[in-house]
């Protein structure tokens, strides 16, 4: 049976709220304990061997030491995405060293019940690659604890911060490079989750503009689900597309893959982009021409800016105006990407 405060009050012959003032810090101001009264209580604990409850000491504090990462749809670490333990090790480093744990979330909120964001289980919240409804948004803007938002594009919730790639630049250079390789009929492929996201809809804009920007048509937007079989039209010469730009490494790593089951030659009969540049892109078959998203640093001064958020609540310190932060993106040429086929 668990040992409890009033247990070692009995055995040291005091108040439970002396006990609590010396063990937990408790007790309220108005609480004195002398020296040996303390140490008799000190010693009655140790005799029982009492430990002090965390989850009283969060409540009494308003502090759980509690972190919330949050991935839509997280799935599970593969080999095809390094993806996600790179976001963890940014998050790891940040938060360990500060003494928070980690909690992982499958999703922000349940149906219906957006409260619980901020119901007292976290101290703060990081989410990653967020998807937005109205009922979100409002319950993002309310929330009692701080939020911050990674892989959202700045202002994507007004009043919150955000940490996001410079996915109209790294656009831009994509086209430019598939431009110089005389490529001129692209498409954007993304999965149905990502296509939800906040930032699946910005690369897809990204592209758009940087496409109108460099003088050719319109891009198409390829909505990639389990059945890959739309792929095989790229082995024959009439291929509507002679470059796909992929939301992820992860998805175009699947791309190549399908790509390979159906006959279908990368570079000579489509080109193939993938996003992260993680190190995937260098045992890819062929190795992946990629976008150079700086990943585990982002997750690391997301993750830093929220533990400052968290302390200036808990010292009470004046809100500060969020901040947004985009990350220069570069573009890693490998042989995913070759001159364009001509018909």
């Amino acid at each position: 049976m668990r040992v409890t405060i009033r247990d070692v009050a009995e055995r040291a012959g005091v108040s439970a709220m002396a006990v609590s003032a010396v063990l937990n810090g408790g007790g309220g101001s108005k609480v004195t304990v002398t020296a040996e009264k303390a140490e008799r209580i000190r010693q009655a604990a140790r005799d029982l061997r009492y430990q002090p409850s965390h989850l009283a000491r969060s409540f009494r504090n308003r502090k759980t030491g509690q972190v919330a990462v949050v991935f839509q749809n997280f799935g599970r670490f593969i080999p095809q995405s390094p993806y996600r333990a790179e976001v963890m090790n940014g998050v790891m480093e940040a938060l360990f060293p500060n003494d928070y744990t980690l909690s992982l979330c499958p999703k922000l909120m349940r149906d219906g019940d957006p409260g619980f964001v901020s119901d007292g289980r976290f101290d703060g919240v990081l989410w990653c690659r967020p998807d937005l409804t109205e009922t979100s948004t409002l319950a993002l803007q309310e929330a009692a604890v701080p939020i911050v938002m990674m892989h959202a594009p700045p202002g994507t919730v007004l009043g919150l911060p955000t940490f996001c790639a410079d996915n109209d630049g790294a656009m831009r250079r994509v086209a430019s490079h598939l431009v110089s390789l005389g490529h001129e009929r692209l498409a954007f492929v993304i999965d149905p989750v990502s296509e939800h996201s906040v930032e699946g809809q910005a690369r897809a804009e990204a592209l758009l503009l940087a496409t109108r920007r460099a003088g050719l048509p319109d891009p198409d937007v390829i909505i990639l689900a389990q059945d890959h079989s739309i792929l095989q039209r790229y082995a024959e010469p009439s291929a509507p597309h002679t470059a796909l730009i992929c939301f992820s490494d992860e998805l175009a790593c699947f791309v190549l893959d399908s790509c390979a089951r159906y006959g279908v030659k990368v570079p000579e009969h489509v080109s193939i982009v993938g996003f992260d540049s993680s190190p995937v892109c260098e045992t890819s078959q062929p190795r992946l021409t990629s976008v150079a998203q700086p990943v585990e640093r982002m997750a690391f001064e997301a993750t830093m800016h929220l533990i400052s958020l968290i302390r200036a609540v808990e010292e009470g310190s004046p809100s500060s105006p969020a901040t947004s932060t985009l990350y220069d993106c570069g573009l890693d040429i490998r042989d995913s990407t070759s001159f364009a086929r001509s018909n």
